[in-house]
């Protein structure tokens, strides 16, 4: 198995960067979408249920895979990787099927959200906040997208 700094150096960016970009954007984003859904209720109904509801299972299944990552499987491979014991290689083993499944989990739910919002194209009665959300929602799947590569990049020098 080959570990190194740059797996220390990467779970750290993560951490800093893809976190913390998360914590503050889903919030604001679910505020969003529920305010398309009131505001443009009676002309897109349709289209921002499914909006809404799309967002809601992807923003679920963020904060679930944040709270296992940041809690259990980025200190263990911290901790593996800084001191290699030996014991807790099982653990992680067994911790990144569980993260994989549920990155799968986040990835369909990012296509069915992208699906929902006609490929995060706002209809013609649209408006600029409409737009704005839009936007912010394609940049959260293109960063959640990225995020996973990168986590893979290290959880297969585990497996």
């Amino acid at each position: 198995m080959t570990k190194n700094i740059n797996d220390l150096e990467l779970i750290k960016d993560i951490v800093e960067s893809h976190f913390a970009y998360l914590k503050e954007e889903l919030p604001i984003l679910k505020g969003l979408v529920n305010k398309l859904l009131r505001v443009h209720y009676d002309d897109c109904k349709e289209e921002l249920v499914n909006v809404h509801r799309a967002f809601g299972r992807v923003e679920n299944e963020l904060e679930l895979g944040f709270v296992k990552k940041q809690i259990d499987l980025f200190p263990s491979l911290w901790d593996y990787i800084k001191k290699d014991e030996e014991d807790l290689l099982s653990h992680i083993k067994s911790l990144i099927l569980e993260i994989n499944e549920d990155n799968m989990l986040v990835l369909n739910a990012l296509e069915k959200l992208k699906l929902a919002s006609n490929n995060y194209t706002m209809p013609e009665s649209g408006c600029q906040t409409y737009e704005s959300t839009y936007k912010r929602l394609s940049d959260l799947h293109k960063r959640v997208e990225e995020s996973i590569k990168r986590e893979e990049s290290i959880y297969n020098k585990f497996i």
